[in-house]
């Protein structure tokens, strides 16, 4: 109920960019989405190798960061903005297809 009308209330034919908050630097002095579902295990239990035992708390983050963006996507309007880098990491390089790179999807 009030999730479906706050994502979907606007005006008829509005054009609406939706996304779920995954950029550290888009708020200013809070939490990311993923750390206020997951926290300090962010850190310490997001790797299979350090931590043998799957982590709960980054297991039920995932799934309900996952179960967020699809509502986003799927009532949130008509196009949905994706970060390149997020709160799992930043790649340190990105470059799209173009001529100058021979259309390569390389990095």
């Amino acid at each position: 109920g009030h999730i479906t009308h706050t994502l979907t209330n606007r005006r008829y034919k509005e054009k609406v960019v939706a996304y779920a908050e995954s950029h550290d630097q888009a708020i200013v002095g809070d939490k990311t989405l993923a750390f206020w579902l997951m926290d300090a295990e962010m850190y310490t239990g997001m790797s299979i190798f350090t931590s043998p035992q799957p982590s709960m708390c980054v297991d039920r983050g995932l799934a309900l960061h996952k179960m967020i963006r699809m509502l986003v996507l799927g009532l949130g309007g008509e196009a949905y903005l994706n970060f390149m880098g997020n709160e799992f990491g930043h790649p340190e390089w990105i470059d799209f297809p173009r001529p100058e790179n021979g259309w390569s999807h390389q990095h």
